[in-house]
């Protein structure tokens, strides 16, 4: 199980790039990524990649609107989210960050035009990075023959497994604890242990 979450970066773009990027980010097990992309022109696609790999090490499979999967992309060297167009995007991804393992991610995707006659559409995207020998500590958004535009953003949020041992609050050596069905009293012995008080 999770324990508590960590931001481990924020990234606001002050003028227009193509490329978004963590820097150096604190090696977690499990990963949160929310993003929201403003675009300079049409024809932008968003592709991420892991730890400045460019290699061919990245396998996806994606479906648009709930509909068929498209033809999944395999040993490719960027894990493509979102296709060519200028509406803006907002995507979220969860990702299994374990070193000994394939990175398995799961991203949600949707992009909005204006107007309330203007549908967002949504893409799923199941993706992974082979590489079973490091954990992610960087994380880049790239825009294929286009910009991000100033205001663009990632955040990544972080979290390892809660510990196999039980966490005490700090609770001073001699506090006393009333049961209120019982009545009895209870004083704790300052590391793990409330003793019955006679």
């Amino acid at each position: 199980m999770a324990s508590s979450w960590e931001r481990l970066a924020t990234v606001t773009l002050g003028s227009a790039n193509s490329n978004i990027t963590t820097g150096t980010i604190t090696a977690k097990k499990h990963l949160h990524i929310v993003a929201h992309l403003l675009k300079t022109g049409s024809g932008t696609e968003v592709t991420m990649q892991y730890n400045n790999d460019t290699g061919t090490n990245y396998v996806r499979r994606r479906s648009g609107n709930g509909g068929s999967d498209g033809s999944a992309d395999t040993s490719v060297n960027r894990i493509d989210l979102v296709g060519g167009e200028a509406n803006p995007s907002y995507i979220w991804m969860d990702v299994l960050n374990i070193a000994t393992m394939e990175k398995y991610g799961h991203c949600e995707m949707a992009r909005v035009g204006t107007g309330a006659s203007t549908v967002p559409d949504r893409t799923e995207n199941i993706n992974k990075w082979a590489n079973t020998s490091a954990q992610i500590t960087e994380i880049d958004l790239n825009s294929v023959s286009s910009t991000f535009a100033a205001g663009s953003t990632m955040t990544v949020w972080g979290t390892d497994d809660q510990a196999s041992t039980p966490f005490y609050p700090n609770i001073s050596n001699g506090a006393i604890f009333e049961e209120s069905d019982t009545g009895k009293h209870y004083m704790f012995d300052g590391t793990s242990t409330w003793n019955e008080m006679s």
